[in-house]
């Protein structure tokens, strides 16, 4: 356990339940995750719910020992990372360098991100949606936390360049009184092939950030001449355009990792009904993305009732995967198709019902 961070959790316990980034930020950072999900993950409906649940993983610090080092990384303390900007991503090998100690003491963030992943995925398997639910907001709050810079450095409250109590003034009051400014800019989600460089590579560019927020507010201090009204209207003004990046990005990065713990469960071959008004006549859609590596959505109209079948077929016109093959009701549908264990090259998507057919070209590019 990181002692220096016990103490200041215990003594500002009460303020951060209540007045904290988990009771503000968290809840604006998971709440806009979900508007980048796709239309085939709408029916969770998961917005009030991610933001209701976004201190959950704080909360457990009261009770659970182990929680803690979860939410930080004191990526400086590692003298791999003073060398060369990285360390080994692999928790075992940390280890194995640093020892047991040293690596909890100063914490395991990107690890609880990643294994956090597995079991919403494992969740979306068992078509438990709860379960998967609340790790999504635990998800949400470790990755936001992965994108506040004080997160990730050893001199997380200020504590080595005589600016004690930045932890606070920047993550909670800053943000209690800006965060009506913070404007989310919509992204859809992507998959991520690769979790572990995925999570490193946002925190290695997220600790370029650590400067800006310890000189905004050395600047805004010296400006203001104490913690006043005057100090948090400056520091917003330096801070707050790198500030909203970070919600942003923290939004988008937990969209992709939930999108990639559901193509990875394998139900992102689910059929979605996106809309239930009739087509007037039946359509097949251009996969998006196109290329695409390793998912993709396909889109179509059915007009009438009637058996339907989605085939997938090679550049020779083998068919390789059945996606649909099903009756269905009219209306506009979704399907997103897994190709994570096919070869790169063209496919082909064809839709097939009573009176009507027709077949698109794609890419698989990996």
């Amino acid at each position: 356990m990181h002692h220096k961070r016990n103490l200041i959790c215990l003594v500002f316990f009460s303020l951060l339940f209540i007045y904290g980034w988990g009771a503000s930020g968290h809840k604006v950072i998971n709440r806009r995750s979900t508007f980048s999900l796709p239309p085939s993950m709408s029916f969770l409906n998961w917005a009030d719910s991610l933001a209701a649940h976004a201190s959950d993983a704080d909360i457990r610090k009261s009770t659970d020992p182990n929680e803690s080092p979860r939410h930080y990384i004191d990526i400086d303390d590692y003298p791999e990372f003073i060398a060369t900007g990285r360390i080994p991503q692999d928790l075992d090998s940390l280890i194995a360098i640093h020892g047991a100690g040293f690596v909890y003491d100063k914490g395991i963030l990107p690890f609880s991100i990643m294994a956090t992943v597995d079991s919403i995925k494992n969740y979306f398997q068992q078509q438990n949606y709860h379960k998967a639910m609340l790790h999504a907001a635990d998800l949400g709050h470790y990755v936001g936390d992965g994108h506040n810079p004080l997160h990730i450095t050893r001199n997380y409250d200020g504590q080595y360049t005589n600016q004690n109590g930045v932890h606070s003034r920047y993550e909670t009051q800053l943000i209690n009184r800006d965060s009506v400014n913070i404007i989310y800019n919509f992204h859809d989600a992507v998959y991520v092939s690769d979790i572990n460089r995925y999570v490193f590579d946002f925190l290695y560019h997220n600790y370029a950030y650590v400067d800006s927020v310890l000189k905004c507010d050395s600047i805004a201090r010296a400006m203001a001449g104490s913690y006043n009204t005057t100090y948090y209207q400056i520091y917003w003004q330096l801070a707050g355009n790198f500030t909203n990046l970070l919600f942003n990005n923290a939004s988008h990065f937990i969209s992709d990792l939930v999108y990639t713990a559901w193509v990875n469960s394998g139900s992102a071959t689910s059929v979605i009904q996106t809309e239930t008004n009739i087509p007037e006549n039946y359509y097949l859609r251009q996969n998006y993305p196109n290329p695409f590596n390793p998912a993709t959505h396909l889109n179509f109209g059915i007009s009438k009732p009637g058996f339907v079948t989605l085939n997938i077929y090679d550049i020779l016109g083998n068919e390789v995967a059945t996606i649909i093959n099903e009756q269905l009701q009219p209306g506009s549908y979704e399907v997103v198709w897994n190709a994570e264990n096919y070869p790169s090259g063209t496919y082909f998507y064809k839709l097939s019902t009573v009176g009507f057919s027709d077949t698109r070209r794609m890419a698989l590019i990996k």
